[in-house]
């Protein structure tokens, strides 16, 4: 057997460098993994964040006057429709923003009180056969300024701020490997 045949030793100052080394490397690549992590969770925060976005739009809507045409619209129609059907698309309504509230999850006795008693605060002057404009220019904001809320709602609950779990964990799993590695060393 020849000197270039025999294994090569390294000595005791080579190994520990490689370790140190290995080990330097393995935090580089948990810092990187770690930046993955927070970069995927700012992405899912930025759909949350576009959700507010349309919940606020919908909200600066309610308060504009190019709703206007709609108020005006929804007027000519209550003026021509028998005030049960009035009361009807109104009931209806309600019932809509109510399951909207139970889709964002954000259903309790406060939000049920308020659909009731808005939608009898509108269903009984439409019932009578008062058509004001004005009253469904306020029927208009209400339904608009509740599925503003409902938009914004759902938006808040989609938001996932903390820190990256993945790699924590991957970290205590690598400190957890050098420690079993130096008590057998």
């Amino acid at each position: 057997m020849t000197q270039a045949d025999e294994p090569r030793r390294e000595s005791l100052f080579g190994l520990g460098r490689r370790l140190v080394g290995g080990f330097v490397q393995l935090a580089r690549l948990e810092i990187t993994r770690g930046r993955q992590e927070i970069g995927e969770m700012i992405a899912e925060t930025t759909g949350a964040a576009v959700m507010i976005g349309i919940g606020a739009g919908l909200g600066l809507l309610a308060l504009i006057t190019l709703d206007l045409a709609i108020v005006l619209g929804i007027t000519a129609l209550f003026e021509a429709l028998p005030p049960i059907v009035v009361v009807i698309i109104i009931v209806v309504a309600f019932v809509a923003v109510a399951v909207g509230f139970a889709v964002a999850g954000v259903v309790n006795a406060g939000v049920i009180i308020g659909l009731v008693v808005a939608a009898v605060v509108f269903a009984v002057p439409a019932y009578l056969g008062f058509s004001a404009a004005w009253l469904w220019a306020l029927f208009v904001l209400t339904v608009q300024a509740a599925l503003a809320l409902i938009f914004v709602l759902r938006g808040v609950r989609h938001i996932r701020i903390g820190p990256p779990e993945e790699t924590i964990a991957a970290m205590k799993e690598d400190v957890a490997w050098a420690k079993r590695l130096l008590k057998r060393g």
